[in-house]
């Protein structure tokens, strides 16, 4: 699993997303899936298309049709408030959809968040080989290693090829509340007795 982490206010975040087996370079979107929405739970969605001129490179078929990429990005339980750090089920999650015209492609792309204080670990690449699909996936998750407090932030993703676009942001908040103990005494009580 590879994790992007991030410190606010005491608290210490992270993006993580599943990892594919293959390189640090490298996303395939194999085995992402769309979170489930509860009741509870909001959506949010971003989104983005450009068309692309052909690279110099690029073959007849290329120069006839324009190249273009459409990046989506929607949230799931963006606004989560509990115990830190939060169940894969309860923590914000955020699916891109990536969509080409023409195939082969390569799209490289990396997440972003709207501060810049979630760090990506690197640009990835999804590829899409002749004869498949022209759409692909990968999923990440907010969570925490604990503690209490609040972030509030937006995720995007940028893409460097075949063209250069970002999506639009999508706003989360994650609060860290600590809970109270079962017996109703407060979290911070020392547990002496009265004489």
């Amino acid at each position: 699993m590879v994790v992007l982490a991030l410190a606010v206010a005491g608290l210490t975040y992270a993006l993580t997303h599943r990892d594919t087996g293959g390189d640090g370079d490298r996303a395939d979107g194999q085995g992402a899936s769309t979170p489930k929405e509860t009741g509870s739970s909001r959506k949010g969605e971003g989104g983005a298309s450009v068309p692309v001129s052909p690279s110099a490179s690029g073959s007849a078929r290329d120069t006839a049709s324009a190249r273009s990429v459409t990046v989506t990005v929607t949230g799931a339980h963006t606004d989560y408030r509990g115990s830190c750090p939060p169940s894969r089920a309860d923590a914000p999650a955020f699916t891109l959809t990536l969509s080409v015209n023409a195939l082969p492609a390569q799209v490289r792309y990396r997440w972003r968040s709207e501060d810049e204080k979630v760090m990506d670990e690197g640009w990835k690449t999804l590829s899409f080989p002749e004869g498949g699909g022209t759409s692909r996936t990968d999923t990440v998750f907010v969570t925490t290693d604990g503690g209490s407090g609040t972030l509030r932030d937006a995720v995007s993703v940028e893409v460097r090829t075949p063209a250069r676009v970002t999506s639009e942001p999508v706003p989360f908040s994650v609060t860290c509340v600590e809970e109270t103990p079962s017996d109703g005494a407060s979290p911070t009580d020392s547990g002496s007795a009265s004489p």
